[in-house]
């Protein structure tokens, strides 16, 4: 079975999305992808507490941001790089010295599950107010045995070079002592195989073997919830909207398991044993979890807007139907539009800057999308000042037939012939619209031919039938109805009869003009007239009058 549109729809927005989802960077020396330039792109991934800014590459090394330093000290230190990762310390010692420094800080930070590499500033100036220390910015707060270390990086500046960004001499003097301080593994994972102890992309293959039972978890979670779940809100759907309902039911099922497949990896984030490995693990939960409750709520949308819908369908409520459904389209695309907002955010983007560019932009594609846009509040206008209903029997231009659905771009109509026509919605708001739905009566009209040499008498008796007819009908307006003789004419004497008859439908108005018709034939009968009938004189030019002379 072919997938529906909605749902080719939503499988292309997930792509897109898992699209932004940032390459892993280097995890070792080359495990995987090997040199990856543009490292940065992975901690960009995640909120920042402000807008991010650029990061300015004046310096070779990236350290003119405290983002950049942290980021590219790591980078070094994943890659057993230490000459490179030294040059990120604010320090005198140099060789063999100067590294062990440097190893001894890798230890130190992805020992600390509070540093964030998400929440370290990437303004040059960093995320200090001037009346605190403009030249100094905290990255986090470790503890050791005397109390609390604190990660500081400082501004330096040497000689006319650009002022970059070091980890601070005050903070390096502690370092040894935190890095003694360190408890090395686990007794549980000293216990453990050496092969389990080994890592893959920074995390132990033993945590690896974790997050495969975590997923074996999440989906037998995921069935016991519908086997709880699913049974009720599949009755519930179904005696609101029917099997179409149920449907949709049952596709809120695959979101609500990677929903919790992304709290499993939020929680294997915790694990990882290295500061890259925690950042690069939260930033894939994090993308992972708003997928899926985009996903969830979109399906949400739909399933309430179809029963809703279903409901309005089953009291007849044509007026709200489309409504309903306008609403329903205009959520989802809302939940589309929010959800690929925050993925933004998730990457680092400045989304006031962003939203600038849109508003100039979206100049240009408003002159693009003139008729679509056109087609679109067309529809808002339709259905918020309903000329016509879904179910309403009308004409609209030479149309005619019964509204089939009210969409954001067209109108369906389908005519009598049974064939479906579709009038753009900006092109139907400037046309004739003639819905014959609305009609609180139906116009009974007809002119009765009597023969020429009907009597005065005859005449009356028909005229006063007409009227007691028409009288006591309770299917007749009484107030407006009227039967005259109108016309003396060559060949026939004209009866005018108006009146509006009752009726539901335009069916039941036909009822009740049949009844009607049969009864005035039996009142021209019973007064003795005859009806007019059309006469026709053919002249044959040329022929005698006289055959034979």
């Amino acid at each position: 079975m072919m997938p529906s549109r909605p749902t080719i729809a939503i499988r292309a927005t997930l792509l897109v999305l898992l699209a932004l989802v940032p390459v892993p960077p280097l995890f070792g020396a080359s495990l995987l992808f090997g040199q990856i330039p543009g490292i940065s792109s992975v901690t960009q991934a995640a909120t920042a507490p402000t807008p991010a800014q650029p990061e300015i590459s004046d310096d070779p090394l990236g350290r003119a941001t405290p983002h950049g330093t942290v980021l590219g000290f790591v980078k070094a230190a994943n890659t057993g790089d230490w000459d490179t990762a030294a040059q990120y310390l604010d320090t005198k010692q140099k060789g063999a010295l100067a590294d062990e420094l440097a190893k001894q800080l890798k230890a130190v930070l992805d020992s600390d599950n509070s540093i964030n590499l998400n929440n370290i500033s990437r303004n040059p100036a960093g995320s200090q107010s001037p009346d605190e220390k403009p030249n100094q910015e905290l990255i986090g707060n470790t503890a050791i045995s005397g109390g609390k270390l604190q990660i500081v990086l400082d501004k330096v500046k040497h000689g006319d070079d650009p002022a970059i960004w070091l980890f601070s001499q005050d903070t390096l003097r502690q370092i040894p002592e935190a890095y003694n301080d360190l408890s090395g593994p686990s007794a549980f994972e000293q216990k453990l195989p050496l092969w389990l102890q080994r890592q893959f992309l920074t995390t132990p293959l033993w945590r690896w073997f974790v997050l495969l039972a975590g997923i074996g978890l999440v989906l037998a979670l995921g069935s016991w919830i519908n086997r709880v779940v699913y049974p009720l809100l599949r009755t519930l759907a179904k005696r609101v909207g029917g099997e179409s309902a149920v449907e949709k039911v049952r596709s809120v099922r695959a979101p609500l398991r990677l929903f919790f497949f992304a709290i499993i990896l939020l929680l294997f984030s915790a694990t990882a044993n290295s500061l890259l490995g925690r950042s690069f693990w939260h930033n894939i939960g994090l993308l992972v979890l708003v997928i899926a409750i985009t996903w969830m709520l979109w399906r949400s949308v739909g399933l309430i807007s179809e029963l809703a819908v279903a409901r309005l369908k089953r009291v007849q409520s044509t007026d709200r139907i489309a409504l309903a459904g306008l609403i329903g389209r205009l959520s989802q695309i809302g939940i589309l539009i929010i959800g690929l907002l925050v993925i933004l955010q998730l990457r680092g983007v400045n989304l006031t800057a962003a939203l600038t560019g849109l508003g100039i932009g979206g100049l240009a594609v408003a002159f693009a999308a003139q008729k679509t846009l056109e087609n679109l509040f067309g529809g808002i206008m339709i259905i918020s000042d309903r000329p016509i209903r879904i179910g309403d029997q009308c004409k609209i231009g030479n149309v005619e037939g019964y509204v089939l659905d009210i969409g954001l771009r067209s109108t369906r109509i389908r005519t009598f012939n049974r064939t479906i026509v579709t009038i753009p919605n900006g092109q139907l708001s400037t046309m004739n619209v003639e819905n014959y739905t609305f009609r609180d009566k139906y116009w009974f009209r007809h002119i009765i031919n009597l023969k020429y040499d009907t009597t005065a008498e005859q005449m009356e008796k028909v005229l006063s039938g007409i009227r007691k007819l028409l009288e006591e009908e309770p299917r007749i307006e009484t107030s407006t109805f009227r039967a005259n003789f109108t016309t003396i004419g060559s060949v026939s004497d004209d009866i005018e009869i108006s009146a509006y008859i009752f009726a539901d439908n335009y069916g039941g108005s036909l009822v009740v003009q049949e009844s009607l018709l049969l009864k005035i034939l039996s009142i021209v009968e019973s007064a003795g007239a005859e009806f007019s009938l059309p006469t026709q004189v053919t002249k044959v030019e040329g022929a005698s009058p006289h055959p034979g002379l």
